[in-house]
C-alpha cells in the first residue's frame, strides 16, 4: 500500500474536492480527478463504497412514521469549505437588520378593494372558508374587529385589506413579510393572533401556492417553530382556539361562548367542518415529517423511488449540531460546526440534481428552523433551488423577502420597523 500511497502523492491530477466520500461514478470524473487509496483514507466512519446520495445507491422509500432512523452520518470533505460549494459561511450574512424603505405618508386599501389583490400581494390565493368567517363573525351588529378583540384576536395579514387597514406599498416585496413571524415558512400565511404581546398566531397551511390550504395550524414564535395542525378551515381552527381561550381566561369565558354559538351555528347551516385536524389524516401524503412538524409533500413515485430520499443525518443530531452553533463561543468552533453540517448541504443539493427535491426543501426548512442567522444563506439557497424545479416559484419569492426583513417579536407588521 505504500506503493499506492506514493503513486497517489505524484498523480500529477487534481485532488478530487470530496476526497474519500466521492459520490461519483462517471469514469470519466476518475479519469481527470485523483482519489486517495482506500486503507490511507483520512476518515473511515463512512465504510459504504456508496454515497448515500448518488442514484447508484440503494433507495429507502419515505415512511412518515419513522425518524429517518435508517439514515447513515456521511463526515465533511477534506474540503468543506470550498467556495464552489454551497456556503454556510458568516461572511455571507448582513450583521445588521434590514428596514424597509416605507413612505412618510401611509394610505391604506379601501375595505371594498377586489379581492384579487390578495393574490397579487400575498401570492396566494385565500380560501372561500376565509372570507365566510368573517362574513359570520361581522353578522350581529360589531365589526369584524370588536368581535375578535372580545376573545383576544386580532385580525392580520389578508385580512387587514377586508378591514381597510392594509397599507399601500410601492415595494411590493414587502407585503411578503408583512405580519410573517419569525419561524413562519413559506408554505405558512398568517390571518389572525392573539393580542398584546403574544406571539402565538394561526394561518393557512399549503403544500402548493397554487393549490388551496391543506389544513389551518398555530404557532407561537416565542416557544419554538412548530406548527400545530388544528382543523381544515379558519371555523374549524378558532372554534378550537375558543375552547381553549374559555378554560384559560375567565374574562373573556362568555365572549367565547357567545363567538363560539355563532360560529357553530353558521358552520352548522353552511355545512361548514369544525372537525380537528390530525397528522394522521396527512402523515400517508408525506414524504417526511419536517422541523416545524406539518411534513412535505411534494411528487413522489413509489415504484422509481424518485422524488425524495433521506437526509445523511437524522433530525436529532441536527437539533444536537444547531445547538452547537448557538452556544459557539468563537468563530473556530463555529466553523468546526459548520464544516459537519457542509456534507448535509452539498448531498441534499446533489439530491436536487438527482430528482430527489423533496431534499432540497426539508434540508432548507431544517436550517430554516434552526433560526441561526449563520444558517439563512444556505436555508435560502436550498429552498429557492427545490421550490424552482418543483413550480412554487412563490415560495421562492416568499422566502427571499422574509429571511431579507426576518426578525423576532410580537408585532410582525412591516409598519412597526423600527429606523
Amino acid at each position: 500500500m505504500a506503493d499506492e500511497w506514493a503513486e497517489y502523492v505524484k498523480d500529477p491530477r487534481m485532488v478530487c474536492k470530496y476526497a474519500s466520500k466521492c459520490y461519483q461514478k462517471n469514469p470519466e470524473h476518475h479519469k481527470n480527478f485523483k482519489h486517495p487509496p482506500l486503507n490511507k483514507r483520512k476518515d473511515n466512519r463512512n465504510k459504504r463504497r456508496f454515497s448515500p446520495y448518488t442514484r447508484d445507491s440503494p433507495r429507502v422509500s419515505p415512511n412518515p412514521s419513522s425518524k429517518d432512523e435508517s439514515s447513515e452520518k456521511t463526515a465533511g470533505s477534506d474540503e468543506s469549505n470550498n467556495k464552489n460549494e454551497t456556503s454556510v459561511s458568516e461572511d455571507s450574512v448582513q450583521s445588521d437588520q434590514l428596514v424597509p424603505d416605507l413612505p412618510k405618508d401611509i394610505t391604506f386599501y379601501d375595505k371594498e378593494t377586489d379581492r384579487d389583490v390578495l393574490k397579487e400581494l400575498f401570492l396566494v390565493e385565500m380560501p372561500e372558508d376565509f372570507f365566510k368567517f368573517y362574513e359570520c363573525v361581522s353578522d350581529g351588529g360589531k365589526s369584524f374587529e370588536d368581535a375578535l378583540a372580545s376573545v383576544n384576536l386580532v385580525p392580520i395579514g389578508p385580512y387587514e385589506l377586508i378591514i381597510g387597514k392594509l397599507p399601500k406599498l410601492e415595494d411590493k416585496e414587502l407585503y411578503l413579510a408583512h405580519w410573517r413571524f419569525f419561524y413562519d415558512p413559506p408554505e405558512y400565511q398568517a390571518v389572525l393572533k392573539k393580542s398584546k404581546t403574544s406571539e402565538y398566531h394561526i394561518g393557512y397551511f399549503r403544500d402548493d401556492p397554487d393549490q388551496t390550504p391543506v389544513f389551518v395550524a398555530s404557532n407561537d414564535s416565542k416557544k419554538d417553530c412548530r406548527l400545530a395542525p388544528m382543523a381544515e378551515n379558519i371555523f374549524g381552527a378558532v372554534y378550537q382556539y375558543l375552547q381553549n381561550e374559555k378554560k384559560q381566561s375567565p374574562f373573556t369565558s362568555m365572549a367565547c361562548q357567545k363567538l363560539m354559538e355563532k360560529i357553530k351555528a353558521f358552520a352548522d347551516e353552511n355545512k361548514i367542518s369544525l372537525e380537528e385536524y390530525t397528522m394522521k389524516k396527512r402523515s400517508p401524503h408525506m414524504v417526511t415529517r419536517s422541523f416545524h412538524g406539518a411534513g412535505i409533500v411534494v411528487p413522489y413515485n413509489k415504484k422509481t423511488q424518485l422524488g425524495y430520499r433521506h437526509l445523511v443525518e437524522t433530525d436529532a443530531n441536527l437539533k444536537k449540531l444547531f445547538a452547537s452553533l448557538e452556544k459557539a463561543s468563537n468563530q473556530n468552533d463555529k466553523d468546526k460546526i459548520l464544516s459537519e453540517l457542509q456534507p448535509v448541504i452539498t448531498y441534499a443539493s446533489i439530491a436536487v440534481d438527482e430528482s430527489d427535491f423533496g431534499t432540497g426543501v426539508e434540508v432548507g426548512i431544517a436550517l430554516f428552523c434552526s433560526g441561526l442567522k449563520e444558517l439563512e444563506p444556505s436555508a435560502l439557497s436550498s429552498l429557492t433551488a427545490a421550490y424552482s424545479v418543483l413550480n412554487r416559484s412563490a415560495f421562492a419569492e416568499i422566502i427571499k423577502a422574509h429571511l431579507k426583513y426576518r426578525r423576532k417579536g410580537p408585532n410582525m407588521s412591516v409598519l412597526s420597523f423600527k429606523k
